[in-house]
């Protein structure tokens, strides 16, 4: 439940996209003259329409979690990212802020997981599952580095698509494949794993 309320803002951004050209030319008016920005009705400005969205989706959660006390580290992080790059792809009219934003995020958590390998007094993954899950240290560790090296991948993968892909293509590949395929399998992967080497 937790995961699919974390990638609400994203889903948001990707409804966006794909239906902006559905919009009335009227609602969009009214989204410029509230926010100062200058949309128009073809496809071009779709990205930029997304990219309000996303902030705006993602500072609602923010504020929820806020009141919930359910607000981490991360969510401060994630918050000022997306603000900063959002906020530079509107004013520079310039996507690509906005699209290495996921690869920030992504070698973001790789060199939180790295630091936390190398320095932590315990593996974050072992201390999420130790209570569920008895692992030897070895392949808890195993699995931490198998995280450094996904979010490294996930993201070399997507500035790959956002350099050399059409814009659409990317925001398809963002969300079908780095949102939604990817995380699965990598999760699917790591519970094989957990199942062969978990202690009975």
């Amino acid at each position: 439940m937790k995961g699919f309320i974390d990638f609400i803002p994203v889903l948001f951004f990707f409804i966006s996209y794909i239906f902006y050209t559905e919009i009335s030319i009227d609602y969009i008016h009214i989204v410029n003259d509230f926010f100062n920005i200058s949309l128009d009705a073809d496809k071009s400005s779709a990205i930029y329409f997304a990219t309000l969205i996303l902030m705006i989706t993602y500072s609602i959660q923010f504020i929820t979690l806020f009141f919930l006390r359910g607000l981490k580290k991360i969510h401060y992080i994630t918050l000022l990212i997306i603000l900063i790059a959002g906020l530079s792809t509107l004013y520079f009219k310039n996507p690509v802020f906005i699209k290495i934003k996921p690869s920030i995020v992504y070698w973001g958590f790789g060199v939180f997981f790295i630091f936390n390998y190398f320095f932590g007094k315990e593996v974050i993954i072992k201390k999420m599952l130790k209570d569920q899950i008895m692992l030897e240290d070895k392949h808890w560790k195993t699995l931490t580095l198998s995280w450094v090296i996904f979010f490294i991948l996930c993201g070399f993968l997507n500035l790959y698509v956002a350099e050399f892909y059409a814009e659409e293509s990317w925001v398809e590949f963002k969300f079908y494949i780095l949102g939604i395929a990817l995380p699965i399998a990598f999760i699917i992967l790591n519970g094989i794993y957990i199942g062969l080497k978990a202690k009975k």
